[in-house]
């Protein structure tokens, strides 16, 4: 079995470290987990290869990858996109784009529920080709255009990545726009809480 729990250090303090333990779950032990000792990276990289290629191909987590009865209280909690994008952090120091298709899905849920509120005076357009001032025509995912003419992309971060659109090719598209305003709102509030996302977009529209 694993666990994990703040590391006993000033950062394990601030909740910038965490330490993760093996145990035996036979009484006295069956010194199965003392012979992992020194095998930390190759635990890493085959955890990093269950969570990417989960035989059902999984939304979150299912009993083919994370799931299992012991861990039947944390279920809802488990995600296998978002653990598959912290291993390869940790393990070369370097975050990787967030899927594709889960990101996808993840706008269209949000572009779905701002749509059914209804909101007067603001258009709301999915896959939106832009017009941007001396570059041409870029597509973002979501555009909220106010009837006084302001007009906002919506993006959604990584799970790691608050406040950064997790599409690459979207940075280089809002660094060349000076007259967009931008709302980015974090993958996992969409997939977790989706009343909580459209209330913070409509906080940052003003309507």
């Amino acid at each position: 079995m694993a666990e994990y729990r703040p590391s006993l250090t000033t950062e394990g303090r601030e909740g910038l470290k965490a330490e993760i333990f093996l145990y035996d779950t036979l009484p006295g032990g069956a010194g199965f987990s003392s012979q992992l000792v020194g095998s930390g990276k190759e635990l890493f990289e085959r955890a990093l290869k269950l969570m990417r290629t989960c035989p059902e191909n999984c939304d979150a987590s299912c009993y083919r990858c994370l799931r299992s009865f012991k861990n039947k209280m944390e279920h809802r909690l488990l995600d296998r996109h978002v653990g598959a994008a912290l291993i390869d952090y940790l393990l070369t120091g370097h975050l990787p784009e967030f899927d594709a298709q889960r990101l996808q899905q993840s706008t269209d849920l949000l572009f779905n529920d701002l749509l059914r509120q209804g909101l007067a005076g603001v258009t709301f357009e999915a896959n939106a080709q832009i017009i941007i001032k001396d570059v041409g025509k870029r597509t973002v995912p979501i555009v909220a255009l106010l009837g006084d003419g302001a007009r906002f992309v919506i993006a959604l971060s990584g799970p790691l990545t608050n406040d950064y659109p997790a599409a690459p090719s979207l940075n280089t598209v809002l660094a060349e726009a000076d007259d967009l305003e931008t709302i980015v709102i974090n993958e996992l509030l969409v997939r977790g809480n989706l009343p909580a996302a459209t209330r913070e977009v409509r906080q940052r529209l003003g309507v």
